[in-house]
């Protein structure tokens, strides 16, 4: 007598229902993950700018490690301390001058609304049109007070949590040289070790190299624009260029943000119209410049986003953190897709999310790795 054969008609919709319980619990989990951070902004934020701000100084360190006194280099705890020294102390100067500046532009504010009407109201006479409709009337929708009060409360509430940011970044740093260590007990079998920690560098490399040069862009772009306004005569040209050096990390709404807020306060400082078409072309022309050429050549097309994927991450983070949701959204959609493009399994995700699909981090296969990684790699895995 035959066995029996299990009737397996029904395997194929307990996959169906598998993979569509697999993509419900996927879902479900991404929106929790957005709600407890959205619960945990004030400790979220803080926390992410310090992880931004280690890179940074990890950056800067590897830097000033190469200055040799008496024929030797730096120490690598002196070059890391020397960089921490570096980062936090140029940002509380240029968080003083930005709180001061934001403050006065806030309290000058009354005066340019009523310059604003009077440039509205010449323009109107100019057009003869007698009585503008309230629809017409742009002084009537820009209340500058409003406008320039909100980024002054958006730069106070930065500059308040900048102490936590400091302890966050100075723990993240000491915790950095036990990574090796755990790395061995994580992975006791050395070819895996190896694996993880040729991704790990792969990964760790990049996002230095998007956070470096993006500051470092941003910087120039900011202090070109410095230089113009301060020709032009522009007031409060410190605040409008260091607002612009932050705006340049948010995509294509922060530069148009960055340009319109100074090329409007030349349009109402001025008696004539060629000092705001300066300030407007001018700042314009660099961005695209910094932003269109030097950018793309130094870094390169491998960590190229799809305008869609910006959009809709500026929408994503900007929802979920306001204003520092919107400057944060294409480093942490950037890191992610670093992240996914290391390993095979997610890499068709980074792909999805790229510009053009062509992504140079291509999956480490078993071959791939290096016969032997030193450990001391390990230190930079942050």
């Amino acid at each position: 007598m035959s066995p029996r054969v299990p009737d397996q008609s029904h395997f194929p919709r307990i996959d169906s229902f598998r993979r569509l319980f697999s993509a419900a619990l996927t879902f479900g989990s991404i929106l929790l993950v957005f709600y407890v951070l959205i619960l945990g902004k004030h400790f979220f934020v803080p926390l992410v700018i310090a992880f931004l701000a280690v890179y940074l100084i990890e950056f800067l360190s590897r830097v000033v490690s190469r200055i040799t006194i008496a024929g030797r280099s730096l120490p690598r705890p002196v070059a890391l301390f020397s960089s921490f020294l570096i980062i936090f102390g140029i940002s509380f100067v240029l968080g003083a001058i930005v709180a001061d500046n934001a403050v006065k532009v806030a309290a000058a504010a009354p005066r340019y609304q009523a310059r604003l009407h009077r440039v509205e109201a010449d323009l109107f006479r100019q057009l003869g049109v007698q009585e503008p409709h309230e629809l017409l009337g742009l002084a009537q929708t820009i209340d500058l007070k409003a406008l320039f009060s909100a980024l002054a409360a958006s730069v106070a509430d930065l500059i308040q949590g900048s102490f936590l940011m400091i302890i966050y970044a100075l723990f993240i740093l000491l915790e950095i040289r036990f990574l090796p260590a755990k790395f061995v007990a994580l992975f006791p079998d050395s070819a895996r070790r190896q694996r993880f920690l040729y991704n790990l560098r792969r990964i760790d490399r990049d996002i230095h190299t998007y956070l470096g040069v993006k500051t470092v862009v941003s910087l120039v772009s900011g202090l070109l624009a410095y230089i113009l306004m301060r020709i032009v005569g522009l007031d409060f040209a410190e605040f409008w260029a260091l607002l612009l050096f932050v705006l340049h990390f948010i995509p294509t709404i922060g530069i148009v943000v960055g340009t319109l807020l100074p090329t409007l306060l030349a349009a109402v400082q001025f008696d004539h119209w060629g000092p705001c078409l300066a300030i407007g072309i001018g700042i314009t022309a660099i961005a695209q410049l910094m932003g269109n050429v030097v950018e793309p050549n130094v870094m390169g097309e491998t960590l190229n986003l799809s305008p869609l994927t910006v959009i809709l991450s500026l929408i994503l983070w900007g929802s979920t953190w306001g204003i520092v949701g919107a400057f944060l959204c294409v480093p942490l959609t950037v890191i992610c897709v670093i992240v996914l493009s290391n390993f095979k399994s997610t890499r068709w995700i980074s792909i999805l999310l790229s510009k053009t699909g062509q992504i140079h981090s291509a999956e480490i296969s078993r071959g791939d790795a290096p016969a032997e990684v030193s450990h001391h790699d390990g230190r930079n895995g942050t």
